[in-house]
Protein backbone atom coordinates (compact mmCIF):
# COMPACT_ATOMS: atom_id res chain seq x y z
CA UNK A 1 0.00 0.00 0.00
CA UNK A 2 1.50 3.02 -1.28
CA UNK A 3 1.11 6.67 1.05
CA UNK A 4 -1.79 8.00 -1.48
CA UNK A 5 -3.64 4.39 0.13
CA UNK A 6 -3.95 2.29 -3.14
CA UNK A 7 -2.17 -0.93 -3.82
CA UNK A 8 0.27 -1.87 -6.50
CA UNK A 9 0.42 -5.40 -7.40
CA UNK A 10 3.23 -5.07 -10.04
CA UNK A 11 5.98 -5.59 -7.17
CA UNK A 12 3.61 -7.69 -4.48
CA UNK A 13 2.27 -10.07 -6.95
CA UNK A 14 3.10 -13.61 -6.63
CA UNK A 15 1.68 -16.46 -8.51
CA UNK A 16 -0.15 -19.11 -6.35
CA UNK A 17 1.73 -22.35 -8.42
CA UNK A 18 5.01 -20.07 -7.16
CA UNK A 19 4.06 -20.32 -3.53
CA UNK A 20 4.82 -22.43 -0.41
CA UNK A 21 1.08 -23.81 -0.47
CA UNK A 22 0.89 -23.73 -4.32
CA UNK A 23 -0.76 -27.19 -4.02
CA UNK A 24 -4.16 -25.93 -2.48
CA UNK A 25 -4.33 -23.01 -4.94
CA UNK A 26 -6.17 -23.04 -7.89
CA UNK A 27 -3.96 -22.12 -11.28
CA UNK A 28 -6.34 -19.39 -12.01
CA UNK A 29 -5.06 -17.49 -8.36
CA UNK A 30 -2.69 -15.63 -7.17
CA UNK A 31 -1.16 -14.18 -4.06
CA UNK A 32 -1.15 -10.46 -3.45
CA UNK A 33 1.45 -9.18 0.13
CA UNK A 34 -0.43 -5.53 1.15
CA UNK A 35 1.19 -3.83 4.47
CA UNK A 36 -2.44 -2.58 5.61
CA UNK A 37 -2.39 0.77 8.06
CA UNK A 38 -0.40 -0.75 11.08
CA UNK A 39 2.44 -2.29 9.16
CA UNK A 40 1.52 -5.28 9.15
CA UNK A 41 1.80 -7.62 6.38
CA UNK A 42 -1.26 -9.65 4.98
CA UNK A 43 -1.44 -12.34 2.04
CA UNK A 44 -5.04 -12.76 0.27
CA UNK A 45 -5.28 -14.34 -2.79
CA UNK A 46 -7.30 -12.74 -6.22
CA UNK A 47 -8.03 -13.93 -9.42
CA UNK A 48 -5.24 -14.15 -11.73
CA UNK A 49 -7.00 -11.69 -14.37
CA UNK A 50 -8.51 -9.16 -11.81
CA UNK A 51 -6.43 -5.73 -12.94
CA UNK A 52 -5.26 -3.97 -10.09
CA UNK A 53 -3.15 -1.35 -11.90
CA UNK A 54 -6.55 -0.34 -13.76
CA UNK A 55 -8.18 2.94 -12.59
CA UNK A 56 -11.58 2.55 -11.03
CA UNK A 57 -14.91 3.48 -13.03
CA UNK A 58 -16.00 6.96 -11.67
CA UNK A 59 -19.74 6.79 -9.89
CA UNK A 60 -22.49 8.45 -10.60
CA UNK A 61 -23.52 11.21 -8.42
CA UNK A 62 -27.20 11.70 -9.58
CA UNK A 63 -29.24 14.79 -9.01
CA UNK A 64 -32.44 14.43 -6.58
CA UNK A 65 -34.41 14.57 -9.70
CA UNK A 66 -32.68 12.30 -11.56
CA UNK A 67 -32.89 9.81 -8.75
CA UNK A 68 -36.61 10.55 -8.43
CA UNK A 69 -37.53 10.42 -11.80
CA UNK A 70 -35.15 6.81 -12.07
CA UNK A 71 -36.77 5.60 -8.71
CA UNK A 72 -40.61 6.51 -10.41
CA UNK A 73 -39.51 4.70 -13.26
CA UNK A 74 -38.10 1.62 -11.61
CA UNK A 75 -41.64 1.33 -9.46
CA UNK A 76 -43.72 1.58 -12.97
CA UNK A 77 -41.15 -0.71 -14.98
CA UNK A 78 -38.14 -2.20 -13.44
CA UNK A 79 -36.60 -2.92 -16.99
CA UNK A 80 -36.35 0.34 -19.56
CA UNK A 81 -35.87 -0.97 -22.59
CA UNK A 82 -35.36 0.62 -25.78
CA UNK A 83 -36.92 3.68 -26.87
CA UNK A 84 -38.17 4.83 -23.72
CA UNK A 85 -34.38 4.32 -21.79
CA UNK A 86 -33.42 6.30 -24.51
CA UNK A 87 -35.82 9.11 -24.31
CA UNK A 88 -35.42 8.67 -20.44
CA UNK A 89 -31.66 9.44 -20.51
CA UNK A 90 -32.10 12.39 -23.16
CA UNK A 91 -34.31 13.41 -20.82
CA UNK A 92 -32.32 12.90 -17.60
CA UNK A 93 -29.00 13.67 -19.38
CA UNK A 94 -27.64 10.54 -18.66
CA UNK A 95 -26.21 7.59 -20.48
CA UNK A 96 -28.42 4.54 -21.38
CA UNK A 97 -25.55 2.55 -19.02
CA UNK A 98 -26.04 5.24 -16.23
CA UNK A 99 -30.30 4.84 -16.74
Amino acid sequence: KDQQGTFSASAAAEDCNKSKSSSADPDYCRRILVRDAKGSIREIILPKGLDLDRPKRTRTSFTAEQLYRLEMEFQRCQYVVGRERTELARQLNLSETQV
